[in-house]
């Protein structure tokens, strides 16, 4: 697995194992191959345009007090984040933003903005929405 150390924060490079988390319960004996889905749940994150538009508000409204969205695309995001699967960052926003009212989104609207950010980094909409549930997020690649 290749590290790139950038400022003290480790950044998994782009040839690093992608592990995908299927949980327990029902689908945990699943693979999760490119196209599969858990469940009803596409293993490839899926969203609407809608659901980024509506995404794109929210930052605009909320994350763009501290935040551009410049930090949100790009090759530092891509190797911070997109190694992983998209509940993590979900998890991570919806705990510790905004700064001043941690939590305070509904988890719609978190998940909009992670659409919105599916969006920016060349990610084309589909016909349905990013689920709001960490716990099927983890289940989601990039």
């Amino acid at each position: 697995m290749i590290r790139l150390v950038l400022s003290g924060v480790v950044l998994l490079g782009p040839l690093a194992c992608v592990s995908v988390a299927t949980g327990s319960g029902p689908n945990a004996d699943m693979s999760v191959e490119d196209g599969a889905t858990v469940g009803d749940v596409p293993a490839v994150a899926s969203f609407t345009a809608e659901q980024a538009d509506r995404g794109a508000q929210v930052f605009s409204r909320v994350c763009s007090a501290c935040h551009g969205v410049n930090e949100f695309r790009g090759p530092i995001f891509s190797m911070t984040w997109m190694a992983e699967p998209v509940g993590h960052l979900f998890e991570h926003i919806s705990s510790n933003m905004p700064e001043d009212r941690p939590g305070s989104l509904s988890p719609e609207e978190y998940a909009a903005v992670v659409a919105h950010f599916l969006r920016e980094n060349g990610r084309q909409p589909g016909e349905r929405e990013l689920p709001a549930d960490a716990e099927l997020l983890r289940t989601i690649r990039w």
